[in-house]
């Protein structure tokens, strides 16, 4: 790298962390006032737990909550900041006439612009692994509301839960669900024939998820294979009740275990088998919790046979969105440049609100086309997840290649 690329970047990576940290401040301070009431709150009710008293509770806890989000928002801000960063940038090397000493000395305006495409690049290649290896590891606090900080670890967001389960559209209802522990209570569950009607009944206390070797038993009652650990719902007081269809008795004897009830056996279950797993649960009851997963996630979340059809054209469009977005970004630099890059310097603050107009409007209507599902736009064929994800870049292409062109160097 040379002497004229690391100044440059230097001053672009300086202009992006000042950047960066005063948006981000703002959207903290914007958001804590207006929920300010929320955080004090939880301070007071996790003062016990707190070697400071509820000062320094809420301190920490605000502190806690801000973290994941500042990460969630530079994801999604990417874009905006380096575009940001750029514009601030060059207006400096033409307040300081360094840009018009550059041009003097023979060096094209495109090669100017080199180290600031590969650093803008690289800062929005960094989106990826934070997607990867970060949100996913705070994906239950990213979908928690404020008003939940303040209950203690026995008062936890516990949702009911009522859904229809895979394998041949068994119902599934319970009390409440702790998704940070993977707790169902007060399970019940309809065992339905392919006809849909309710062959057995199966009700537990509690029901955990848990990895749990299968017996012989078991692998033979389900058609035969060998014993394997299977993640599956391990039941607290689990009891299974095969039901009667005729409504007569059964008259089959009783063992450990097992007993006679007005509609048919009653027996002991300890499991109970199902692709109903506690992600695919949160995907259904938070619809941005799929976007908090990471690739490998969502393609085993994709071939979950409890997961509708319908969603799954939408996670294999959100997987190539993590990609488009990056290019997309990429692009919202290169339309951003002529405005700031030119032979003779011009009206700054005209060139900075243009710029602003179309990159915000090409990032917001970008970010609007991720949105949207497959198959619901109004062009015919286009219900391709990875059509519907790279739309927004081609779209955006030939006005980045024009916008090229309008560099006169």
């Amino acid at each position: 790298m040379k002497t004229l690329d690391r100044y440059i970047v230097r001053q672009f990576l300086v202009n992006f962390a000042i950047l960066f940290v005063v948006l981000m401040s703002l959207f903290v301070v914007v958001d804590l006032i207006v929920d300010l009431d929320e955080f004090i709150q939880a301070g007071e009710a996790h003062a016990a737990a707190w070697l400071g008293g509820r000062w320094v509770a809420t301190l920490g806890i605000t502190v806690g909550y801000y973290g994941p989000v500042v990460l969630l928002v530079y994801v999604f801000f990417n874009g905006l900041i380096v575009v940001g960063a750029m514009g601030f940038t060059l207006t400096n090397l033409q307040r300081t006439r360094e840009l018009t000493a550059m041009i003097a000395s023979g060096v094209s305006l495109y090669r100017v612009a080199a180290p600031l495409m590969v650093t803008g690049l690289l800062l929005s290649a960094l989106t990826l692994p934070v997607q990867e290896f970060v949100l996913p590891q705070l994906a239950s606090q990213l979908v928690r509301k404020k008003s939940h900080l303040k209950k203690v670890d026995d008062e936890r967001e516990r949702k009911p839960v009522f859904y229809a389960a895979a394998g041949g559209g068994d119902l599934l209802s319970a009390e409440s669900f702790d998704a940070e522990e993977g707790v169902l209570r007060g399970l019940q569950i309809h065992d339905r024939s392919p006809e849909g009607r309710t062959v057995r009944f199966v009700r537990a206390d509690a029901a955990y998820w848990r990895a749990e070797m299968i017996t012989p038993e078991d692998v033979a009652a389900a058609g035969g294979g060998s014993p394997e650990i299977r993640m599956r719902w391990v039941l607290e007081n689990g009891v299974s009740e095969e039901i009667n269809q005729t409504g007569a008795q059964l008259g089959v004897p009783g063992g450990a275990g097992e007993g006679l009830s007005a509609r048919g056996v009653v027996r002991e279950v300890a499991a109970y088998d199902t692709d109903l797993s506690p992600t695919v649960l949160q995907a259904r009851q938070t619809a941005m919790f799929a976007n908090l997963l990471s690739i490998r996630e969502l393609q085993k979340l994709s071939k979950n046979r409890a997961v509708e059809s319908t969603r799954r054209g939408k996670i294999e469009q959100v997987i190539w969105s993590r990609f488009s977005l990056m290019v997309l970004n990429a692009l919202l630099l290169v339309m951003a440049l002529p405005f700031f890059l030119s032979r003779v310097p011009g009206n700054t603050l005209v060139a900075s609100l243009r710029a602003a107009g179309l990159c915000i409007g090409a990032w917001g209507g970008g970010l609007v086309m991720l949105q949207v599902g497959p198959g619901s736009l109004p062009i015919g064929g286009l219900a391709n997840p990875a059509l519907v994800a790279w739309l927004p870049v081609a779209m955006y292409l030939p006005v980045a290649a024009w916008q090229l062109t309008r560099i006169k160097t």
